[in-house]
């Protein structure tokens, strides 16, 4: 199998206009895992001043797609096919960390752990499937 070309162009290349303006900042890609970073605004919170639970999905979602393609070979793309995520903890504010990690790579299908921190505390926690396409 061939590595997917340049991971580090992949990052830099990466950011939809949506992700650039929620402002997610890749941290590290490697094969099977990427972190991405984001630091909260104004902008991101919901009408209870709280971030909204959709930028946290976002964040997630990016970083575990950021870790399917990375499996994957020079030929293929990828899609989120399904996400389950559990919230643990409200984020009024500061920095976020995520991960998303590769358990695993099929023929078809790539599944994808994710997790939310903040302060050494867990936000929320996913679990989703990516297509091979």
């Amino acid at each position: 199998m061939s590595q997917h070309p340049s991971l580090t162009e992949f990052a830099r290349n990466r950011m939809s206009p949506f992700t650039q303006m929620l402002g997610l900042e890749f941290e590290s890609l490697e094969r099977g895992l990427c972190t991405l970073r984001l630091s909260i605004r104004e902008d991101h919170f919901n009408s209870t001043q709280r971030v909204h639970g959709g930028v946290i999905f976002s964040l997630l979602d990016s970083a575990m797609g950021a870790a399917a393609f990375s499996v994957l070979e020079s030929h293929e793309s990828t899609a989120t096919v399904e996400c389950k995520i559990n919230y643990t903890r409200a984020v009024t504010g500061g920095e976020l960390l995520c991960t998303g990690k590769v358990v695993h790579a099929g023929t078809r299908t790539v599944v994808v752990d994710g997790e939310v921190w903040q302060d050494g505390a867990l936000v929320a926690k996913s679990l989703g499937t990516f297509a091979r396409i």
